[in-house]
């Protein structure tokens, strides 16, 4: 009877620990989102702001250096990456990746208010219905659920409870294509060992709240592509008579992609569905809310009409995206002229299996078998290229993740894979690890004026932080 007694005095315990842990989690939000939070997003770290990166790479540092065994800055080609030690009750480490720098702001004017404001406030309709919101480039991509994830993990190693070790690797870079991540992985490769899984905590649920889970995500190809002549920008009279890049350029672009589909091998047949990719997508397709999706994106057009395919192609479609078209006389007026030299970026994402080197050497075989007449001059210069990652329904990571959206409440949405790119592929081909990406969260607009995150759903990103960790250290205990 006795031995009765104590047992369930230590289940009574061990929940009252529990909860306690998403008390305080609760009990420090508005604090956090205030002092912590807000502070943050103001930094304007986009990538190339170098000066502004290293103010949010020192926001950082001071903020882990309390709670880590160390912080080792890693020089980047651009920025720094960060990686720190944390002992939790279980040894071996989570690798968590985070990013630090964010996209830049284009057409200002386009935002509500300042883009690193952080300003608390409401989005216009139909987004009215979010309730508040701050709006600040990285909101929500990536800049919340960094900071989120770190708080939780502060305030677990001051309570001793932090029940897993992790490895920060935090890079300053992923907006250019983690450059410096291959360098880290051989020169830390002693740190990594240690590793059994990775993570990237993001904010993914969708206008209804349901928490989105995609199983990988796309490769991408980000490329810079110039055309130019000799000669100086001439009178449009001569035109009959001289190279014109601009012209040359857009030939180019229609000999690698036209008509909606691509002239290069690897990417001209469509992808080939497995059988469980298209189960997947069976039973997606009962649940999901495409208007939903839309809304939150600020898409009013589409290229089709039938939501379905509309659909499955945004996840399983090569694309080919123009992202900057730039030549001859770009001020007001109009000024006839020849242009002496054209640029372009572009962006290829794909989910077939196959690598962004073999991509990339197509399209330079294509460009020069294109240009063999041309006049004008070409350069391709690669801006970043990784290839596509996936992750199977049956690992921990996915397993961590679900149990915990269900428990604070929230049901979850299985994608066979994100029409996104993320270099997840890099720790899994370099690392042999299995990467998922999620959490709990509402936000919008990356990469897009006025980004925001939604402010009552930050506790539950947090919350959700702790409890992956719980359920992913009970179930790791018990393999």
């Amino acid at each position: 009877m006795t031995l009765k007694i104590l047992i369930y005095m230590n289940e009574e315990s061990s929940s009252s620990a529990k909860n306690d842990l998403k008390e305080l989690i609760r009990s420090t939000n508005d604090k956090f989102i205030e002092e912590d939070l807000i502070n943050f997003l103001k930094i304007p770290s986009y990538t190339t702001n170098k000066e502004s990166v290293l103010e949010a790479k020192e926001f950082i540092t001071s903020y882990i250096s309390n709670f880590c065994k160390k912080v080792i800055e890693i020089e980047g080609e651009m920025n720094p990456l960060l990686l720190a030690e944390v002992d939790g009750d279980v040894k071996d480490r989570i690798l968590v990746y985070m990013m630090y720098d964010t996209q830049p702001v284009n057409n200002e004017k386009d935002w509500i208010g300042y883009p690193f404001g952080a300003e608390i406030t409401d989005l216009p309709k139909p987004l009215d219905k979010l309730d508040k919101v701050i709006i600040a480039r990285g909101a929500y991509n990536s800049k919340t659920p960094l900071l989120c994830f770190l708080n939780v993990v502060k305030l677990l190693k001051e309570e001793d409870q932090l029940p897993i070790s992790l490895l920060f690797l935090i890079d300053g870079e992923e907006e250019l294509g983690s450059p410096t991540l291959s360098k880290t992985f051989k020169i830390k490769k002693h740190m990594l060992n240690s590793c059994i899984d990775a993570y990237f905590p993001s904010i993914k649920q969708d206008l209804n709240g349901i928490s989105v889970l995609k199983l990988g995500y796309k490769g991408i190809l980000s490329l810079n592509i110039k055309a130019s002549s000799s000669n100086a920008e001439s009178h449009s009279s001569f035109s009959s008579m001289i190279p014109n890049p601009a012209q040359d350029l857009i030939f180019v672009l229609n000999g690698i992609y036209s008509e909606n589909k691509f002239k290069i091998k690897s990417l001209s047949t469509p992808y080939n569905m497995t059988k469980r990719e298209k189960e997947i997508m069976k039973d997606l397709m009962k649940s999901i809310d495409l208007e939903i999706i839309k809304e939150k994106a600020g898409i009013r057009q589409t290229l089709i009409d039938d939501p379905k395919q509309n659909f499955t192609d945004y996840l399983f479609n090569p694309t080919f995206n123009i992202s900057t078209l730039k030549s001859g006389f770009l001020e007001n007026g109009v000024k006839n002229m020849v242009a002496n030299k054209a640029e372009c970026n572009i962006d290829i994402r794909f989910a077939h299996d196959i690598s962004a080197n073999l991509i990339l050497d197509e399209i330079k075989q294509k460009v020069k078998e294109l240009t063999r007449n041309l006049k004008s001059s070409f350069e391709i210069i690669q801006n970043m290229g990784y290839d596509r990652s996936k992750v199977r329904e049956d690992t921990i990571l996915v397993k961590s993740l679900v149990d915990s959206f269900k428990e604070l409440g929230f049901s979850t949405q299985i994608w066979p894979i994100s029409a996104a790119a993320a270099p997840l592929s890099q720790i899994q081909s370099q690392l042999g690890l299995n990467f998922i990406v999620g959490g709990l969260g509402i936000g919008g607009y990356a990469h897009a004026p006025n980004e925001f995150v939604q402010v009552n759903s930050i506790q539950n990103t947090r919350l959700s932080n702790y409890l992956f960790l719980k359920n992913y250290s009970d179930l790791y205990s018990e393999v």
